[in-house]
């Protein structure tokens, strides 16, 4: 197969991790970059090496060199632009959230199907290391059947992580761009998405959400609302199998990492064992990336690879894979349509107080 070559739609911070992906790949090159902002396309054509850059994204789909197209902008233009990537002939890899609604996701399924090309939303999380060693050893029985997930989310002052560029906090505050609530709606496209990753689909789902005023946050500009702190739990379809998800942030929270200050741990229960996956994110601490307790004994795996990077090269590795051997990827449409409609759930639930089931969330 020859070299893809990819254009990339949006260059903000986060597309520094996409990058990660075409470094020294022999299946995939950056081909051409796109950005509203000239100073930033400019600077990155020089990092990059790319061949060609745009002001609109509209002549970069133009472009019959192109193969493929990762867009990396805000949330509120997702719908547009995957449609008409994928009407340009274009293979699409989209950040997260697929888009604001139901309505808008259910048009790019709908475009999507209309083609032979590949589209997908990338969920870096899916393909971290420690959670796909974690998949694996549940698929081989290590610990029983799951019967539970606990998720906690850490995120801590903003001079503890890397620099966010005030533009990108603009957008973010603003719900119209960006949806509804930085934690549940935006970071918990995560969360959503590796609840159903590890025990399938969800039926109902019950919110608390606070509202606190944010000096330090990373997404957020100081005196933003965030929707903190914040507790979700969740019924499996199927009966007997539950999750839930604690979130905080705090100011003076210390939490050292090169990339956003956030620990994210997660907690597997079966009817065997447990597993631990933790540190996601954050700088190691002491203890091991993945943990499992098992027949009265606990055994530390400290061999598994925990940099965030690594989470964004694997998916875009796996994009470039499925689009050579025309198969489907981690995340579909489908699939992320329902990763969508359970952070939908889980925000209605917060705002009436009641339990809600993930099938009420309609167009």
């Amino acid at each position: 197969m020859e070299q893809l070559r990819v254009g990339f739609i949006g260059t903000g911070r986060i597309a520094d991790m996409h990058y990660e992906g075409y470094r020294d790949n022999p299946r995939a090159r950056l081909y051409a970059v796109c950005d509203t902002n000239p100073e930033l396309v400019g600077r990155r054509v020089s990092e990059w090496n790319a061949e060609k850059s745009y002001g609109d994204f509209r002549e970069l789909l133009e472009d019959p060199e192109i193969d493929a197209v990762e867009i990396i902008t805000p949330h509120h233009l997702h719908a547009e632009m995957s449609i008409a990537s994928l009407k340009a002939g274009k293979h699409v890899s989209v950040q997260k959230p697929i888009a604001l609604n139901i309505k808008q996701a259910n048009s790019i399924v709908a475009a999507s199907i209309r083609t032979d090309k590949i589209f997908r939303v990338i969920e870096n999380y899916r393909f971290s290391p420690p959670f796909v060693r974690a998949k694996k050893m549940i698929r081989n029985g290590e610990i029983g059947e799951p019967l539970s997930i606990r998720i906690k989310s850490l995120t801590g002052h903003i001079r503890y992580g890397w620099d966010i560029p005030n533009n990108a906090q603009d957008w973010r505050s603003d719900v119209e761009r960006s949806g509804e609530g930085s934690i549940l709606f935006d970071h918990g496209q995560h969360i959503w998405s590796i609840a159903r990753y590890f025990m399938g689909d969800v039926e109902s789902t019950f919110s608390y959400i606070g509202q606190q005023k944010v000096d330090g946050h990373h997404e957020l500009p100081p005196g933003a609302t965030l929707d903190n702190p914040a507790m979700v739990t969740w019924k499996y379809k199927g009966g007997g199998r539950y999750g839930s998800w604690e979130t905080v942030y705090a100011d003076d929270l210390v939490i050292r990492s090169q990339y956003y200050p956030i620990y994210v741990t997660v907690e597997i229960t079966g009817t065997k064992g447990i597993l631990w996956v933790n540190n996601f994110i954050g700088q190691k601490l002491d203890r091991a990336p993945l943990e499992m307790y098992r027949d009265g004994e606990m055994t530390r795996f400290t061999d598994v690879d925990i940099d965030y990077a690594t989470s964004f090269s694997e998916a875009v590795h796996d994009f470039h894979d499925a689009i050579e051997h025309n198969r489907p990827t981690d995340l579909t449409g489908p699939e992320a349509r329902e990763v969508l409609r359970f952070a939908l759930a889980a925000l209605l639930s917060g705002r009436e107080g009641r339990e809600v089931r993930i099938d009420e969330i309609t167009d």
